[in-house]
């Protein structure tokens, strides 16, 4: 499984945040090389995935009071 966030081909590497279809490409056949099941295919999926498994008091320290 591909993970990706935005993709926008016409304005990718023009520093406006979009993973370019060639990256995508790159992320995808490299993992499919190194046998992954699943591919994050930009920094936003890696963050993502990472900020899912964290404390909830790391995401959002002001919602949870200190005990």
């Amino acid at each position: 499984m591909v993970r990706l966030g935005w993709i926008r081909p016409a304005l990718a590497g023009e520093g406006r945040g979009e993973t370019g279809v060639a990256d995508v490409v790159r992320a995808a056949l490299g993992g499919i090389r190194a046998g992954k099941m699943e591919i994050l295919a930009d920094d936003n999926c890696v963050q993502l995935k990472a900020a899912l498994s964290a404390v909830p008091r790391v995401l959002q320290p002001q919602a949870i009071p200190a005990a």
